[in-house]
């Protein structure tokens, strides 16, 4: 088959229309592919081969983590074994081999005081509306243990009140329906209404951006990685373990251990499918208050402390 240059723009899009899958999905494997056509724009590649395929498997290796390497080789897998197919391209991903996936759970969980901090922080920064809402944001999700993505998709419609208290319902990962909901405090839900009444509009998102530039807009999740980040710093926590899902994990670890919570509880929050997820907690809770390094110290240091 000739390697002629194609419109891959055009095959993207006929590509993406011919999948049998979930929206939610299609819409993920052409923001992969969407990348990948903006990189071979950017590097003039208008004949990609082999080659050009393990350069920009090198170039993706310094910008995102394995495991979002792993799944761009299996959608550009997929859509070349589809050009290949319909005679339009070779299949150039042959050969090409995956990635191991780095263990996901490798942020760092803050402590009950930590978070408070970052509350406390953030709602003496809440003077100004875009203070007002990043306020919101991290009192949700260190509440609720939100995932980043799960907050940019929310609407001020799934913010619920009844007579079993306030609920957001929510679009959870892999979900194409809003069928899942957090309970949210009364102290949450003031602190979202307050930033909600002095944004007074009639806006679909539930966060929105306030730039000078890009005002109005629904606020993505790399900016709400952003905010939580600089709120981090300023109470001194700057350390590449310590991102927006930390609040996530600081949740799950301080509800077990000063909470009084189940793990049972902490998996339905967090809402995972195998509670063997959740036990990762558990363990490193057990870590944490496993002294035998310091036990054994004393026993063969005793009486030489200085």
């Amino acid at each position: 088959m000739s390697q002629a240059t194609i419109d891959f723009k055009k095959q993207i899009e006929l590509y993406i229309q011919s999948l049998d899958l979930k929206e939610i999905t299609k819409k993920s494997y052409d923001d992969i592919l969407q990348s990948f056509y903006r990189y071979l724009l950017a590097h003039s590649l208008l004949s990609p081969n082999k080659k050009d395929i393990l350069g920009y498997k090198e170039y993706l290796s310094k910008h995102v983590r394995s495991a979002t390497i792993q799944k761009t080789i299996v959608v550009l897998r997929g859509f070349f074994t589809y050009l290949d197919s319909e005679e339009l391209y070779r299949n150039i991903m042959t050969g090409i081999r995956g990635v191991s996936i780095e263990p996901t759970f490798k942020r760092a969980a803050l402590t009950l005081s930590e978070v408070e901090k970052l509350i406390n922080k953030a709602s003496e920064l809440a003077i100004s509306i875009e203070g007002k809402r990043n306020y919101a944001i991290i009192a949700l999700i260190a509440t609720t243990g939100l995932r980043t993505i799960e907050v940019e998709r929310a609407n001020v419609k799934d913010l619920v009140m009844n007579s079993g208290g306030y609920k957001l319902f929510i679009q959870g990962k892999g979900k194409d329906d809003k069928d899942l909901y957090v309970k949210i405090s009364r102290d949450v839900y003031q602190i979202i209404m307050t930033y909600l009444m002095d944004r007074n509009d009639d806006l679909e998102p539930l966060f929105i951006t306030h730039g000078r530039n890009n005002s109005s807009e629904r606020i993505r999740t790399r900016s709400i990685r952003g905010i939580v980040k600089e709120i981090l710093r300023q109470i001194g926590i700057d350390d590449m373990r310590y991102t927006a899902h930390s609040l996530r994990h600081s949740l799950a670890t301080n509800l077990i251990l000063h909470g009084n919570g189940t793990l049972e509880e902490a998996k339905q929050i967090l809402r995972h499918k195998d509670i063997s997820t959740t036990q990762i907690y558990n363990h490193s809770l057990a870590r944490s208050q496993n002294d035998g390094e310091l036990k054994m110290s004393k026993l063969l240091f005793k009486g030489k402390e200085r």
